[in-house]
């Protein structure tokens, strides 16, 4: 039996597991990270999920700093510029955006160096004579004193409807947005000097030159669209949504995009809209718990960095229990 046993290895997981110690990590995607998530293409790397972070508070400005001065981060832009309508206005604030040289799915590997088990969906919470048994899809089971869980809220509810009803009851306060996410591999550069671009456009919200982020790689775009948008197409197939969005891109950007290669993802839980006020959760009793971005361990709304401090808060009492 082991002492920590978390389900969902995202960023606040694995902020988490970085301070206790070797613990069982569960993730039913191919790689840890959570929405922190990075896709090569084409001799292009992608962040697909989640776009940069930012580093306002003193434990991740040290982070930042370490990680920029050993190479593997780098301050990719101090704000982004706007169109909208045809025209852009320039929004910088000089705070920096960071992106990982091997991209954001690496901020996750630097935060916990320890084994995440990959490929396990995890579908029945058991408690059992003062202990957690979990259960996966193809069978497997676990036993844990303690169980804490990263997932999205929704996700999170339908394990804990029956095991601990209050603590589900308590993630309907999290609402997220849906996001659909293109990456595209450049047959050239698009002829502009910014780096990304917020977009009030009706399709897209975003679009990053991914190659900016780190240089020596394929020219590529990182487009997210709207949550309207992505809501009325929720069911589109993948190249649709692709050839759709691209198409929108254009438009913004004001020259046909030439394409060579492109993939479409589906983010159901992209972003919260409304967050839990506290910064984690954790029933003592039970020895079962929740972090990740969906709470509030501060006022900033930067998703990454939510989730960061809502797993080294939710470590640091587990540290003291």
């Amino acid at each position: 039996m082991t002492d920590l046993l978390f389900i969902g290895a995202g960023l606040g997981a694995l902020a988490c597991a970085g301070d206790l110690g070797p613990v069982t990590v569960l993730d039913k995607g191919r790689a840890p990270s959570g929405r922190a998530a990075t896709r090569r293409l084409g001799g292009a790397t992608l962040d697909h999920g989640a776009r940069f972070f930012t580093a306002r508070t003193p434990r991740l400005r040290a982070l930042a700093g370490a990680g920029v001065e050993a190479g593997w981060l780098r301050v990719w832009a101090r704000g982004f510029p706007i169109w909208e309508g045809g025209r852009l206005e320039e929004k910088p604030d000089g705070h920096p955006r960071y992106a990982p040289t091997a991209g954001l799915r690496e901020l996750g590997r630097r935060l916990y160096a320890g084994e995440v088990q990959s490929g396990v969906k995890v579908t029945v919470l058991r408690r059992r004579a003062g202990a957690w048994e979990v259960e996966a899809e193809d069978g497997r089971t676990w036993q844990a004193r303690r169980v804490a869980l990263n997932l999205p809220a929704p996700q999170a509810a339908a394990l804990l409807g029956d095991v601990a009803p209050a603590l589900a009851a308590e993630l309907a306060q999290i609402t997220y947005q849906p996001c659909w996410a293109v990456g595209a591999v450049l047959e050239r550069d698009l002829d502009v000097t910014w780096p990304a671009l917020y977009t009030r456009h009706p399709a897209l919200d975003w679009i990053a030159r991914e190659h900016t982020k780190r240089p020596g790689t394929a020219p590529a775009l990182m487009l997210h669209a709207g949550p309207e948008w992505t809501r009325a197409h929720l069911d589109t197939p993948p190249g649709e949504v692709a050839r759709l969005l691209l198409a929108a891109a254009a438009e913004v950007v004001g020259e046909p995009i030439q394409a060579q290669d492109t993939f479409a993802h589906r983010w159901l839980y992209a972003q919260p809209v409304t967050r839990h006020p506290a910064p984690f959760l954790w029933d003592p009793a039970l020895g079962l718990g929740l972090c990740g971005d969906g709470f509030t361990p501060d006022e900033a709304p930067s998703r990454v960095e939510a989730a960061l401090l809502s797993g080294w808060g939710l470590a640091a009492l587990l540290q003291h229990s």
